[in-house]
């Protein structure tokens, strides 16, 4: 009609052209369900939607959608989406989702089944029979994804995968590199730069960003990673932790935790800041107290045994019978009245009060025993007054301290035994020579 509105390709409802149109079908749009042989169920809309299919239960909807589909119950919504996927209940929304590889007639279809392919290009190359069991969800998310088992959540997320399996992608980007399998990578390009790297579990913002083929590491934290790329069995935990880290089995825990020295093996920083810069330690804290037993350490080192007068601390290599190391005058490590422990010069002990040390001999109340009584004692125990036995000291041990005041005692005793008797020797030597005056006067009268 001459000025009139003209049209191309379009078609609201239309008869199939199939001789062999199937069952139960409904089809919308020109050339949908064009060449079907014996589908039921199914519902193209779109031009060329399902023109191929001879599957069941198919929802194919957008142009081209489903085009080449034989499998039964798929789910496609887009232009191209599901193209060639063959398989048995996929999902693909979007433009081009589960596509299914590439174009022409000769294109062999992927029979990938349990799919669930949602975004622009999602899963776009699928197209082996071995591609099961997937949910790419975002833009080119998953897009060479052709092997089983994969979770890819995200712009991109798992792009370059081809090989690897059971991993997990969630975030822009997160595992865009990767090729291998077991990875769980959450965050924006979390595990970006991973490639043949396997078993990692990075969580957080650019996490694992200098890991390519490191394995069996865990990086949480915005920015967790390694320093090197190919680190294994590490751990590292807070913002950005380990990130001049290169060794292998090292632990780091708090906001940029890390290793100061290069190539590290087993070796823990723990606390915000915490460095570590030899193999096979353990660090403690940046500038911290460190707390055994007590919510509130006052020194870098508080141990509290929650029982009076233990220490808690035991040290299963060394016990009394172990033979000294040091047989000269040494400073020796004891602990003070707060129970801190304190540098002290060996053979030198503490006197809790003055009573306590021997100048109490000399005092004018003090009672000193007799000779005699001493005498009676040392007959009767066979030691001296107010010293241990031998049996005692065999059982209880030496008190080096109050046996020290105690000798001291006994000197002091004996000293005051040597006054008494040279206060009696003086008398003696005086009552000798008033004697002998006496026997030179009395000869003198003969």
């Amino acid at each position: 009609m001459s000025g009139g509105i003209r049209a191309q390709n379009n078609l609201i409802i239309a008869a199939p052209l199939s001789a062999t149109p199937g069952s139960n079908n409904t089809y919308i749009g020109s050339a949908a369900g064009a060449q079907v042989s014996s589908a039921r169920n199914n519902v193209f809309i779109g031009q060329n939607a399902g023109t191929l299919n001879g599957g069941a239960a198919n929802t194919l909807i957008g142009a081209v959608a489903g085009l080449r589909t034989t499998g039964n119950e798929n789910t496609y919504l887009g232009y191209y989406a599901g193209y060639s996927l063959s398989g048995n209940q996929n999902i693909a929304i979007g433009v081009n989702a589960g596509f299914g590889g590439g174009l022409g007639s000769d294109l062999e279809r992927s029979k990938g089944s349990y799919n669930i392919y949602m975004g622009a290009s999602a899963g776009y190359k699928g197209y082996t029979n071995n591609s099961n069991y997937n949910v790419l969800i975002g833009d080119s998310a998953g897009y060479n994804n052709i092997v089983p088992g994969n979770v890819m959540l995200g712009s991109k997320a798992g792009y370059k995968n081809q090989t690897g399996q059971k991993s997990t992608f969630l975030g822009y980007q997160a595992g865009y590199n990767a090729l291998a399998d077991s990875n769980t990578f959450v965050g924006y390009q979390a595990g970006y730069t991973t490639t043949t790297g396997t078993g990692n579990t990075f969580f957080g913002t650019a996490s694992g960003k200098g890991n390519s083929t490191g394995n069996h590491n865990t990086f949480v934290g915005n920015g967790a990673g390694p320093g090197s790329a190919n680190a294994d069995d590490n751990v590292y935990i807070g913002y950005n932790t380990g990130n001049h880290a290169n060794g292998s089995r090292n632990t780091f825990l708090g906001a940029n935790a890390d290793a100061i020295a290069q190539n590290l093996h087993n070796a823990t920083a723990i606390g915000a800041g915490a460095q570590v810069a030899v193999s096979n330690a353990v660090s403690l804290g940046k500038d911290a107290n460190v707390g055994i037993g007590t919510a509130a350490p006052t020194t870098r080192l508080e141990v509290n045994s929650g029982t009076d007068h233990e220490s808690g601390v035991r040290l299963s290599r060394i016990t009394a019978d172990s033979p000294a190391q040091l047989t000269t005058t040494e400073k020796v490590l004891t602990v003070n009245k707060s129970g801190q422990l304190v540098l002290a010069q060996a053979g030198r002990f503490s006197v809790k009060t003055e009573a306590d040390w021997s100048d109490k001999v000399f005092a004018a109340d003090y009672k000193l025993k007799s000779l005699n009584e001493v005498a009676h004692y040392i007959h009767r125990h066979k030691h001296l007054p107010g010293v241990p036995s031998a049996e005692e000291v065999v059982k209880q041990g030496v008190d080096i301290g109050k046996m020290q005041a105690k000798l001291l005692e006994k000197v002091e005793e004996l000293t005051l035994y040597s006054i008494q008797l040279k206060k009696i020797s003086q008398q003696q030597q005086a009552e000798i020579r008033e004697l002998k005056q006496l026997v030179r006067q009395l000869a003198k009268r003969r």
